[in-house]
């Protein structure tokens, strides 16, 4: 991945509003549509009543205290318990690709997190095949969300789905396999070519044999002592120690601390705050809390999105949102109902978009921002943008009055309704009044000018839905809706 310098110099002091970068609803929204996935209009403008510290702290504690998504009734099912695998197992996942969209829409930074994990600790779908490994895959994500990186280092390298991706379920004492110890030092933990050598690689694979147990497919795997190298290792330059699983990653994190802190906040903020990074200094502070707070994610997170650095103008509007992102925080800023089937489509629309949901694009995850865009998807987005607007306008299309209404702080204004409506979906004003210009003669529509000079026209006029579908396909074509 290339590497760029943020412009963003302000550092990790708490944000403290004032008059030149006020609390304000652009804030709000830079807030919500990073650590969630964005919320409605009466929702943000009860934010604004809070400060901004005191908002993201509440979020967050909400993110940690929600209740894991229940298991399904197939959570725990091998091949044997189905009547026919082969026909049953697909709509399965399927039904698992719309919950895990519907628990976005609902579990804020939890969901987040969720996502950022599963395109660190990266597993397919397609590689392993079962329904109750992928929802505990899953579960074991969500569970440790906002939890402890260290412990969640542990439990991903004896979960199903990792073994069988990374071949662990291969790795035994006769024939060791160095897949999983390669990922888990070049992408899970230190970071690529960074104070490890291949003979660290060889040592760890040996560390990690053992899980090899399994009868089935969908069935779990367990760690057999009779396929374990149980002989000593030396990893990092260590005494001869005979190290496993669990005292390899204790071994790991004391001896290359520095290096995991610096590469996974490095990770957090290109995911959260934008692809640039800053100055080291800011990473570096970062990286202490991590170390400092034994692991703990959520100390790292409070510190970076409650400070002046995450609220700075330069942050804002920085980040190309990935299919997701684009689909579900429209639902969310509209304030539109929705249904399975929605989530269902939306799921094949991310998919044909690169972001297929359990199955990243490699090993190395998804790397997100420009890679997001090309001549292709952008057009594929504003036909997912479109679907949801006519499924919406099918169900109701009073729901699209109701959107202006919510927005508008004028009634007959088309002007300012334009304007305000564009900001709403936007992470910045435009850049010239000219673009305002253009979508207010597009919100217009065929309503005739004598109508809007004598202001006889307003939002409660028949036309007014359709006035709003008309912005709404001028707004999904701007560069600037394609940011957050």
């Amino acid at each position: 991945m290339e590497t760029f310098t943020s412009c963003n110099t302000a550092t990790l002091s708490p944000y403290v509003p004032t008059t030149t970068k006020p609390w304000n609803i652009q804030r709000v929204r830079h807030v919500v549509k990073r650590l969630g996935y964005g919320l409605d209009v009466a929702q943000e403008n009860t934010i604004l009543s809070q400060s901004p510290t005191a908002f993201v702290d509440t979020w967050i504690t909400d993110s940690i205290n929600y209740m894991n998504t229940p298991a399904p009734v197939w959570g725990n099912w091998a091949q044997s318990d189905y009547t026919d695998f082969n026909s049953e197992a697909f709509p399965q996942m399927v039904e698992w690709l719309k919950q895990t969209f519907d628990d976005s829409l609902n579990l804020k930074l939890r969901a987040k997190m969720t996502l950022f994990w599963h395109n660190h600790f990266v597993t397919k779908a397609d590689d392993y095949q079962a329904p109750s490994w992928l929802y505990q895959y899953y579960d074991l994500l969500q569970t440790h969300a906002l939890g402890n990186f260290k412990t969640l280092t542990k439990e991903i390298g004896k979960n199903e789905a990792m073994l069988v991706y990374l071949n662990g379920v291969l790795n035994n004492k006769w024939s060791p396999n160095e897949n999983y110890a390669r990922e888990l030092f070049e992408l899970f933990t230190v970071g690529a070519n960074n104070n490890y050598t291949q003979t660290d690689i060889v040592e760890a694979a040996r560390a990690l044999t053992g899980y090899n147990s399994w009868t089935q497919l969908g069935a779990p795997i367990v760690f057999q002592s009779s396929t374990f190298d149980n002989t000593d290792k030396i990893i990092f330059g260590s005494a001869p120690t005979n190290f496993d699983h669990d005292s390899l990653i204790d071994h790991l994190f004391s001896v290359r601390a520095n290096e995991i802190s610096d590469f996974i906040v490095k990770k957090i903020y290109r995911a959260f705050v934008g692809p640039e990074l800053p100055s080291q200094t800011i990473i570096d502070q970062l990286a202490t809390t991590f170390r400092t707070g034994n692991w703990e994610i959520v100390p790292v997170l409070r510190q970076l999105f409650k400070s002046e650095h995450f609220f700075e103008d330069d942050a804002i509007g920085s980040i190309i949102k990935d299919p997701m992102d684009c689909f579900l925080t429209f639902i969310k800023e509209a304030n539109f109902p929705y249904t399975p089937q929605q989530l269902e489509v939306l799921v094949y629309y991310s998919a044909n978009l690169g972001q297929e949901y359990y199955n990243p694009v490699d090993v190395a995850g998804w790397q997100g921002d420009r890679d997001w865009i090309n001549s292709s998807t952008i057009t594929g987005r504003w036909q997912g943008l479109e679907y949801i607007m006519w499924t919406t306008w099918n169900l109701d299309q009073e729901l699209f009055r109701n959107l202006v209404i919510s927005i508008a702080s004028s009634n007959n204004d088309p002007a300012i309704i334009a304007q305000e409506m564009v900001d709403r979906f936007v992470p910045k004003t435009l850049h010239t009044t000219a673009d305002y210009a253009l979508a207010t003669q597009v919100f217009k529509g065929d309503v005739p000018q004598n109508y809007y000079d004598n202001m006889q026209w307003n939002l409660q006029w028949g036309s007014v839905p359709y006035q709003v579908v008309l912005l709404l396909q001028h707004i999904f074509r701007m560069p600037e809706f394609q940011l957050k």
